[in-house]
């Protein structure tokens, strides 16, 4: 599994990256203004892209081990694509056909943590 590891360890790090650029981009060059609710929605994204490349360094270094964390790597890796991205595309363009990317990302970043929660209940029953 050292190929799909990492796979995703350089989306993780992509996240990561695509965080802190865009992030010192929002302050500095996108024009977005303190207080208002686009930066809130800006800063939640950026937020949830960085706290969860984090989750996902770490569940590359565990695919081995269950389904279940294979299953949070994927549901996480495409959730924060989709929660993420839906959430830029409605700061820089408004509601458009592609508003419901968010709601869907969102559903997938919680599967993920729902995945890592049935594996660990499964690794503690097995004692």
């Amino acid at each position: 599994m050292p190929k799909q590891s990492s796979i995703y360890i350089i989306i993780a790090a992509v996240y990561g990256l695509t965080a802190v650029i865009l992030g010192a981009l929002g302050n500095h060059a996108l024009g977005l203004e303190q207080g208002t609710k686009n930066m809130a929605l800006f800063q939640h994204a950026l937020f949830y892209m960085l706290m969860h490349a984090l989750m996902l360094m770490w569940l590359s270094s565990q695919l081995q081990e269950s389904f279940w964390i294979r299953s949070a790597a994927f549901s996480v890796t495409l959730g924060v694509l989709l929660f993420c991205g839906g959430l830029l595309l409605l700061i820089f363009w408004g509601k458009t056909s592609l508003s419901w990317l968010t709601p869907v990302g969102g559903s997938l970043i919680i599967l993920a943590w729902l995945n890592v929660v049935i594996h660990g209940f499964k690794k503690w029953r097995k004692g």
